[in-house]
């Protein structure tokens, strides 16, 4: 089930398929996924059949071939490419859409967990303030790094968008992820990130 076309998406209840991760990801971000097990094979399918997305949520234990549980915040995100690979792999490109908070997740039979998700509410699109040209330094630095080549991300026009790539990209535990992605105030968000930076690259 796709997340209703609403600016004002709090309190409404969907139930999603969900994709648990030992990464976070974050509205605006691209990330490739390899898919082997059987019960993600069905999710993808279904995806690309029915034109849907599905969740993806933050591994709190567990790993992601076998049982997890998850963090209670997640990401609706859709399939926007896709290539079969070798050895019964598929190869796909996830993008990050709406935000969701978990009200209860149980499994399928074949594993796959479902979860009955509280849609979050979209923002309004804020400019970048000068004030916070640093961080888009420090972004611009950070995308330089191998690790991240995999990803794809968007240009920076707005804060929402300079603030989930830095949120992506810096070296945070998983608690600080959770925090930002809970964020309903992209200034907010950028500035509690420009407060932490010094401690977080440290850490």
């Amino acid at each position: 089930m796709s997340p209703p076309q609403n600016s004002q998406r709090v309190e409404i209840l969907s139930l999603i398929p969900l994709f648990p991760l030992n990464m976070a990801l974050f509205p605006g971000v691209t990330l490739p996924l390899r898919i082997f097990e059987q019960r993600y094979l069905r999710l993808v399918t279904d995806s690309l059949k029915s034109d849907t997305g599905f969740g993806v949520a933050l591994i709190r234990s567990g790993r992601e071939v076998g049982p997890a549980e998850v963090w209670p915040l997640g990401l609706y995100v859709r399939i926007v490419d896709w290539s079969q690979g070798e050895e019964g792999l598929l190869h796909i490109d996830v993008a990050g859409e709406s935000r969701f908070r978990i009200v209860e997740t149980f499994p399928e039979e074949d594993g796959l967990l479902m979860a009955e998700v509280e849609w979050l509410p979209d923002e309004d699109a804020h400019p970048v303030p000068e004030t916070y040209d640093g961080l888009m330094a420090v972004l611009n630095e950070l995308k330089q790094h191998t690790a991240t080549l995999s990803l794809k991300f968007a240009p920076v026009e707005t804060a929402e968008a300079l603030s989930w790539q830095l949120a992506q990209l810096l070296p945070l535990d998983d608690a600080a992820r959770v925090e930002l992605l809970a964020s309903h105030d992209p200034l907010e968000r950028l500035a509690n990130i420009a407060a932490n930076l010094d401690r977080w690259a440290k850490e």
